[in-house]
């Protein structure tokens, strides 16, 4: 039963890669294979007050309301340079022929992501499909690339799921970092295509979508092997997101914030809850995800949504 006056985007399910299940509403559900560590229930709901259609295009499953489009893409990971390159270039077209406004929020999941494939790591296979996808779509590859976060899963599938909209979408980089885009050779053949966040604004309201977030200065990894001292980089680099956009500090958002946080290791679960027990508003809701992170030598990633108005976000 949905609450009162709400009506069902999409549903995303962790700890399982299970065929799509049918919803009783049709709604595109996602189910990776992400063990649940801790937090929030593994179920994320996503809820809006407009009501809501729904679709399937070129195996795309998708919800519209009158400002947002929620959509799940699922395609075999054996190639995964194809693969990335084929479901971005059918998301764009999705969102073009449906009007739905700029992408500004994925979600990429897929296993083996630091295993080498044909003499390149799969997470630069995958970086390079989705940037061809992009540039063959018109986007410049720097000032309106949409947040997104690439977590391995430990099997299963590629999986998109993206979040487009009529309204403004506004890129946010962090200055202790260098911007993805612009990495230099050494990461890949094609550098990383992601904002650091985006600041979305619509008719409902503004909120700040903040990609996965790790222990990088510039570009490089910071306190290797150390996954305390990794949780206290991140959290700075969070820090400094949220000052751009004059969000608030991580200790006073709230419910207005929701985190989800990526544990390469699930033994470093207590010490990374510890860490950012002394950091987050405990009333924020805080979802542990057992995944690999997009570089072998971080071994942790954070993404939030806040909401920039004073109404709160259920887990």
């Amino acid at each position: 039963m949905l609450p009162q006056g709400l009506h069902l985007l999409g549903v995303i399910e962790h700890g399982t890669d299970a065929a799509i299940p049918a919803t009783e509403h049709d709604a595109p559900v996602a189910s990776l294979a992400l063990e649940v560590l801790g937090g929030c229930p593994g179920r994320e709901v996503w809820l809006t007050p407009s009501r809501v259609s729904y679709g399937e295009s070129a195996g795309i499953r998708y919800a519209r309301s009158k400002e947002v489009l929620f959509g799940v893409a699922r395609c075999p990971a054996e190639e995964l340079g194809p693969a990335a390159y084929q479901a971005y270039r059918d998301i764009i077209a999705l969102t073009r022929q449906l009007g739905a406004g700029p992408l500004f929020r994925l979600w990429n999941y897929f296993p083996g992501i630091n295993e080498e494939q044909a003499g390149q790591e799969r997470y630069r296979q995958f970086c390079a499909g989705r940037y061809e996808a992009l540039a063959e779509s018109g986007y410049s590859l720097a000032e309106d690339l949409p947040a997104a976060s690439a977590i391995g899963t430990r099997h299963g599938e590629l999986w998109v799921i993206f979040l487009a909209g009529r309204g403004t979408a506004t890129q946010i980089e962090n200055p202790r970092q260098i911007s993805a885009f612009r990495y230099p050779p050494k990461y890949g053949p094609r550098s990383p295509s992601f904002s650091r966040a985006i600041r979305f604004e619509a008719a409902g309201g503004p909120s700040l979508f903040i990609s996965g977030t790790a222990s990088i200065l510039g570009h490089e990894t910071v306190q290797q092997g150390d996954p305390i001292g990794q949780c206290e980089t991140t959290l700075g680099n969070l820090r400094a997101l949220l000052a751009r956009v004059s969000a608030g500090e991580l200790d006073g958002l709230g419910p207005r914030a929701a985190w989800k946080v990526y544990l390469r290791h699930a033994r470093d679960l207590t010490a990374v809850r510890d860490c950012l027990g002394r950091v987050l508003d405990p009333t924020s809701p805080l979802l542990f995800l057992a995944g690999d992170i997009c570089r072998e030598s971080l071994l942790l990633e954070i993404e939030g949504i806040v909401e920039l108005r004073e109404e709160p976000r259920q887990c």
